[in-house]
């Protein structure tokens, strides 16, 4: 992994993180790590304390929901560079609300999400800007689960207004 990859300008082009200046970039930085994974490697389980933040450097990671049956029950793919998961960690009750398992070789960078909450607490418009941009990431997602579930329902003729 070159260095320059993970930098305050490769951060400032992720989806979370754009737009915040060089300074809070670099703080979240400071106790960043790249994990690689191997095909198939769990990153993290549902339910599980939420640390950290991860984002896609390269490769592929699904994220499913387990029912109580403990069958998959949704799934939706992170694959894209700068992609963000694991964002459980930045709301309570702070547990992962989904398992995150690399699909093929991967990088990820994890980002102390006790930081991160201690950052925004302290600075409340880059909590807010983190938060706004969060709740847009989330929004997306749904939407694309949404459409996801409405193709899946279409041979069966249900309406799902």
């Amino acid at each position: 992994m070159e260095s320059e990859m993970v930098s305050t300008e490769w951060l400032k082009r992720t989806e979370l993180f754009g737009g915040l200046d060089e300074t809070r970039l670099s703080n979240l930085l400071s106790d960043a790590v790249i994990k690689s994974c191997s095909a198939g490697e769990t990153i993290f389980r549902q339910g599980d304390k939420a640390n950290g933040l991860y984002i896609l450097i390269k490769g592929v990671v699904d994220l499913t929901v387990k029912t109580q049956e403990k069958t998959d029950l949704m799934t939706s793919k992170i694959e894209k560079e700068g992609a963000v998961f694991g964002t459980a960690s930045l709301m309570e009750p702070f547990r992962y609300n989904v398992s995150a398992v690399c699909l093929n070789s991967s990088e990820v960078l994890v980002l102390d999400a006790n930081l991160i909450r201690k950052k925004m607490e302290e600075d409340p418009k880059t909590g807010m800007e983190i938060m706004k941009k969060l709740a847009s990431i989330y929004f997306i997602r749904l939407n694309q689960l949404r459409a996801g579930v409405s193709d899946l329902l279409k041979p069966f003729k249900i309406k799902t207004r």
